[in-house]
């Protein structure tokens, strides 16, 4: 046997590929997560659990099981086009003044006690 079938040959560094290079996909558009924009929130607990507990129900409650998934985002991003659509009559110094007018409420409304 030779001696340069023993030797190594030089190494050959390669850039790691694209998790997206492993899958195999009909359509070009990539998937709706990598479509939208990342924005981190800040929730109270009663809002985070209330929040999961409603995907749970929403999901159930589903007569299809195909098209994407419902997450907790998915029931953000419908609570903000809901805010959205309600602009022009938001108004207010704090949180419970804004949320107030939001909900068309004449009272300052308090979120529950997170204790």
């Amino acid at each position: 046997m030779s001696d340069d079938v023993l030797k190594p040959g030089p190494v050959v560094a390669h850039p790691p590929r694209a998790a997206s290079s492993h899958i195999i996909t009909t359509s070009t558009r990539p998937p709706l997560y990598r479509r939208l924009a990342r924005k981190e929130a800040r929730l109270r607990e009663d809002q985070f659990i209330a929040l999961a507990r409603l995907v749970r129900i929403l999901a159930r409650r589903r007569t299809t099981r195909s098209g994407p998934r419902l997450t907790e985002n998915t029931l953000i991003r419908v609570a903000i086009d809901l805010l959205l659509t309600r602009a022009t009559q938001l108004g207010g110094n704090t949180e419970d003044e804004i949320r107030a007018s939001a909900l068309g409420s004449d009272q300052p409304v308090s979120p529950p006690d997170p204790r």
